[in-house]
């Protein structure tokens, strides 16, 4: 399959679960995936996946970029300006989606106090475009130890997803929708970056030609 038609895949998912949660379809799936998760329950567990979730808090990611911009203004490393449009992107596209579909948070054990809409998991969905875009600069300008970088950053998004299953605050379903919806919106700015980076290059280029 080219490289050009594999965002269909998380397309497809998407619209599948979307499916099935409106159809009800998904609820035992949902359930079963919940009892397996929350089977680990424990209070060091159960801390150390708060904190994971807290990295992928709002309140977290807007501090971070915080930060992000002032190294960029220090560094002049424009590039990074990625991370923090996925981010903005991210937190407008989820809030958007959530009051399309208005779906009630789970109802049984919540480890967490969290209110707002359940579909799509937003800590997902930011976890995706914030640390997906760091994964992408990372890989694409092969930063020193950026395979360890990458690696500890997928085990994080990977903990995000699971972390807001076994607190209460979502469905397995709200996880899949939110890493969908975030993997089409990561793919679709890495397309236009590259694209116009490209545009960029070559104008710079031709002009220290001429």
């Amino acid at each position: 399959m080219k490289k050009k038609y594999l965002i269909l895949i998380p397309i497809i998912i998407l619209i599948l679960d979307i499916i099935l949660i409106l159809t009800g379809a998904i609820k035992p799936i949902d359930e079963f995936v919940y009892k397996i998760i929350i089977s680990f329950k424990c209070d060091v567990l159960t801390e150390i996946l708060k904190f994971i979730t807290f990295l992928a808090n709002t309140k977290t990611i807007v501090v971070f970029n915080v930060i992000l911009v002032l190294f960029i203004l220090l560094t002049k490393k424009t590039k990074l300006l990625l991370v923090t449009i996925s981010s903005i992107t991210s937190g407008i596209t989820n809030k958007l989606i959530k009051h399309i579909f208005k779906r009630p948070r789970p109802t049984g054990l919540k480890l967490i106090s969290q209110g707002g809409y359940s579909f799509p998991s937003g800590h997902t969905m930011i976890s995706f475009l914030f640390y997906g875009m760091i994964i992408y600069l990372l890989y694409k300008h092969k930063v020193k130890y950026y395979k360890v970088f990458i690696t500890l950053l997928a085990i994080l998004m990977i903990l995000v997803m699971i972390s807001r299953i076994y607190l209460g605050v979502h469905y397995f379903s709200d996880i899949v929708g939110g890493a969908c919806v975030g993997i089409i919106i990561l793919s679709v700015l890495i397309s236009l970056y590259k694209k116009y980076n490209k545009e960029w290059w070559y104008e710079s280029s031709y002009n220290r030609c001429k």
